[in-house]
């Protein structure tokens, strides 16, 4: 009920989705200049012009390898960027490839890093943490995306699911709104059968709930004004770069022993906004028991987690910073006859677009409970997605999924 009183305060200004128009789109792969080997995690995007519009993009997969889809009117008057930390950025028309399409080939050129003398950072944090809503939309507002999820037991496939998802954000809890909720648009999963009764529960009920959190609807305590006290904070000596801009590499770690949840991790930080381009963390033994509450992963008394990563990317796009990416990965032990077998679950959330406009709000009843997708059959074809962004397959995950 109070989602609904908070939604029906807002002046809701309705838009057609650029779902229902025509599309292109353009494919090929991202290169190091001097190494000529793929890049992965790439941002390959058209910006948004005007507050009042979508910022659409993928990144590239592990091969380096993308592919884009955009609305045919953007053609004539949108532009291409690909950008990534420690590269230069690459700025073009999307006139130079209203002929040639497919199979592009990108190189970017890497930067050459400067240092600064090694600090304390605990100042350089209160201001960015001061910053937080300046840098983030402070604004309910959507981002549409692909979710991964995979699961390997003795590094070999045992299920992905894959699926696109439109989550609806509510920033800044704290100030009385809901955080966020997520729909799925369309999704598929594929699974093997034989030996299910060793993983099956090896999974969350709905990791695509964890993955989607962003800073502004889910501030981890390492940046959040109560508990900053029980970190330290390192600038480091080694100067990144992001969009021409000089980025400050900030460490952290917990000082406190009691600390529930206790971290350690790196961040990245825009030294012109102070705006968060990058963070990632993991749980400290300790931390990791407070986070598992003394209980086996997903219910399986067989299962210990041994390890819990999380990493953000940020980008900016409609005068604020947007999630790019974010990751979720849990590596347990699971024991069976007196083997101990080795598990790992990705969790991958990859928005393809920012939209600060508010449209229909998704209902309670198509609120996403759990990623048990429908079964994506025998053959795994990308035509499935249609004009829906995703990230592209390597051949890797092909042949896993044959």
């Amino acid at each position: 009920m109070k989602k609904l009183l908070f939604i029906f305060s807002i002046l809701f200004i309705k838009f057609s989705s650029i779902y229902s128009q025509n599309f292109t789109f353009i494919s090929g792969k991202i290169i190091d200049a001097n190494t000529k080997k793929s890049v992965a995690g790439v941002y390959v995007g058209i910006p948004a012009k005007g507050a009042s519009t979508s910022a659409i993009g993928v990144t590239t997969n592990d091969s380096g390898e993308f592919i884009l889809k955009y609305p045919v009117l953007l053609q004539n008057t949108g532009s291409l960027i690909i950008t990534k930390m420690n590269f230069k950025d690459i700025r073009k028309s999307l006139l130079e490839f209203k002929v040639k399409k497919d199979s592009l080939t990108f190189e970017i050129q890497s930067v050459e890093k400067k240092t600064i003398d090694s600090r304390d950072g605990r100042k350089t944090i209160d201001y960015i943490v001061s910053r937080l809503e300046k840098n983030h939309n402070a604004n309910p507002y959507f981002l549409q995306g692909f979710y991964r999820e995979s699961l390997f037991v003795d590094s070999g496939f045992v299920k992905i699911s894959e699926g696109i998802l439109k989550v609806e954000k509510y920033p800044f809890p704290d100030k009385g709104n809901i955080g966020e909720v997520a729909k799925l648009l369309k999704g598929r999963s594929y699974e093997k059968v034989e030996g299910k009764e060793v993983w099956e529960n090896l999974q969350f009920g709905n990791g695509a709930d964890l993955v989607s959190r962003t800073l502004e609807t889910k501030t981890p305590d390492f940046l959040d004004k109560a508990t900053l006290k029980n970190y330290k904070y390192q600038i480091e000596p080694e100067l990144q770069e992001y969009d021409g801009m000089p980025v400050f590499s900030i460490s952290f770690s917990s000082i406190d022993r009691k600390l529930k949840g206790a971290k350690t991790g790196n961040m990245q930080v825009d030294t012109l906004t102070m705006g968060i381009l990058r963070y990632e963390y993991e749980f400290t033994p300790d931390g990791l028991k407070d986070v598992m509450g003394g209980s086996a992963f997903g219910g399986s008394k067989n299962a210990r987690v041994t390890n819990f990563k999380v990493i953000q990317n940020y980008h900016a796009a409609l005068n604020n910073y947007y999630l790019n990416e974010s990751v979720l990965i849990i590596e347990a032990i699971i024991k069976q006859d007196n083997v101990e077998i080795p598990a790992r679950l990705t969790l991958n959330f990859s928005p393809t677009e920012a939209n600060s406009r508010m449209g229909l709000a998704i209902k309670d009843n198509e609120i996403l409970e759990n990623t048990n997708f429908p079964t994506g059959g025998k053959k795994y074809d990308d035509n499935f997605w249609g004009n829906f962004n995703f990230i592209k397959p390597t051949n890797i995950l092909r042949q896993i999924i044959k």
